[in-house]
């Protein structure tokens, strides 16, 4: 691999972090903020709202677990490139402790920390959307 294909895992990795930004936090303030402009509506439509935002809920977990996913099998192949001789990729890796020329798999730790978030933001919108009270 080359320098040019360097330059774009790097901006793979912008990519993820940005899609890591609106997975974890403006999609929660999102769900927040809508139930709070629905508060006055009647129960079947803050219920009807509330099922479409589990649904997103449920959708970003998807692209959440996908842009871990694209994160590490970017740092495999920038693994790869330093195994091939590439020096800045070489460089990169030992800056970062990270092993030349192996697979790099995701800490355990952050599959459970991400189920964590999903159940948190499920629980977050069914209380928001049917037990908060605006009112105070």
């Amino acid at each position: 691999m080359s320098e040019v294909e360097l330059f774009g895992l790097m901006g793979t990795n912008r990519s993820i972090f940005s899609t890591m930004f609106l997975c974890g936090v403006l999609m929660p303030l999102c769900v927040v903020v809508v139930a709070y402009l629905f508060r006055n509506f009647s129960s079947a439509i803050r219920g009807a709202a509330m099922v479409s935002a589990l649904i997103g809920v449920i959708m970003l977990t998807f692209f959440t677990m996908a842009a871990q996913n694209s994160f590490f099998m970017m740092l495999t192949t920038l693994s790869g490139m330093a195994a091939e001789g590439s020096e800045s990729a070489t460089r990169m890796l030992t800056s970062a402790n990270l092993p030349i020329g192996e697979t790099i798999d995701p800490p355990s730790w952050m599959m459970a920390l991400s189920m964590v978030q999903i159940v948190i933001n499920l629980c977050l919108t069914v209380y928001v959307f049917l037990f908060a009270r605006w009112d105070k």
